[in-house]
């Protein structure tokens, strides 16, 4: 039975998500990604997390579509890009997300990283969606303790998740506890430290740590599980990327628990080293990456 969230406006989600980020190779959007992604539905994935800046939503709709399993048992995570902010760009983007989804409607939208210029624009378009029931949920992707606020002062609906990098190298608690004293789940993106997108070699991502392989060895699973467990018994959700269906059904499956000692081991690994982009300096960058047709 896979295990669940309840989100702050009543609704629930699976804890463990299928990420779908860099698939085969960044916006490659083919057989291969909807077979990938058949496959994770085959081990039991129902949670997907896919973004119109992964240039994969279509694959991601075909598989949900091929795999014979009614769209209500699947919760169907998307976001909206900085080039498509603002009040009629969300409106347009959310339609184009949909049409190459081929669904009437995702389960959360997500801003996909903050731009405070264009935040209330861009929320207030996200709360139409919302009452058109074409976004079953809200929420944020990336967002500081600053930008949250910003948010907090003109929302009429709250949002219920903010997605971050964090993992042992990067906790983010200060920014964990705030999100969760305003009623937002946290969940994980690359929460094992960095996908193959990054370039950076496996002895320098957490998965490599003594304290990690120490405690894999300990309960006779892999390192990688060992971290989405310290996640997982914390309350957050987890989107792993795997394309290999040992590490699908690794992802998925847990027999054992770590103790408060061993949790607090791994806070304690925590370098402030984020692998991924800074939403201090994101934006930038972000406006030169269009989102594929």
């Amino acid at each position: 039975m896979m295990r669940t969230l309840k989100l702050c406006d009543g609704r629930s989600m699976p804890q463990i998500g299928f990420g779908t980020a860099a698939i085969g190779e960044f916006q490659q959007d083919n057989e291969f990604v909807k077979d990938t992604v058949l496959k994770a539905i085959e081990m039991g994935y129902r949670h997907i997390d896919t973004a119109a800046l992964y240039g994969n939503e279509r694959s991601v709709g075909q598989a949900i579509a091929e795999s014979g399993i009614p769209r209500k048992e699947f919760f169907v995570t998307t976001k909206v890009w900085d080039t498509q902010q603002g009040h009629e760009n969300t409106l347009q983007a959310m339609e184009e997300s949909l049409n190459r989804l081929n669904m009437d409607y995702v389960d959360l939208y997500l801003v996909h990283w903050p731009y405070p210029e264009k935040t209330q624009a861009t929320w207030q378009a996200m709360e139409q969606l919302h009452r058109e029931g074409r976004a079953r949920s809200l929420g944020l992707s990336n967002f500081r303790k600053s930008d949250i606020q910003q948010l907090m002062g003109f929302a009429e609906i709250k949002p219920v998740y903010n997605q971050l990098e964090l993992h042992p190298y990067l906790t983010q608690k200060a920014l964990v506890e705030y999100c969760e004293s305003k009623g937002m789940v946290v969940s994980c993106w690359s929460p094992l430290g960095s996908g193959s997108w990054s370039g950076v070699d496996n002895s320098e991502k957490p998965i490599s740590d003594p304290v990690i392989t120490k405690l894999a060895e300990k309960y006779g699973v892999s390192a990688g599980q060992i971290i989405l467990a310290w996640d997982l018994q914390q309350g957050r959700i987890v989107i792993p990327k795997a394309e290999s269906e040992k590490h699908m059904k690794g992802n998925l499956n847990y027999g054992f628990t770590l103790t408060d000692e061993e949790l607090t081991a791994i806070d304690n690994l925590n370098k402030n080293h984020r692998f991924g982009d800074d939403p201090d300096t994101a934006t930038e960058s972000n406006l030169s990456r269009p989102v594929p047709n």
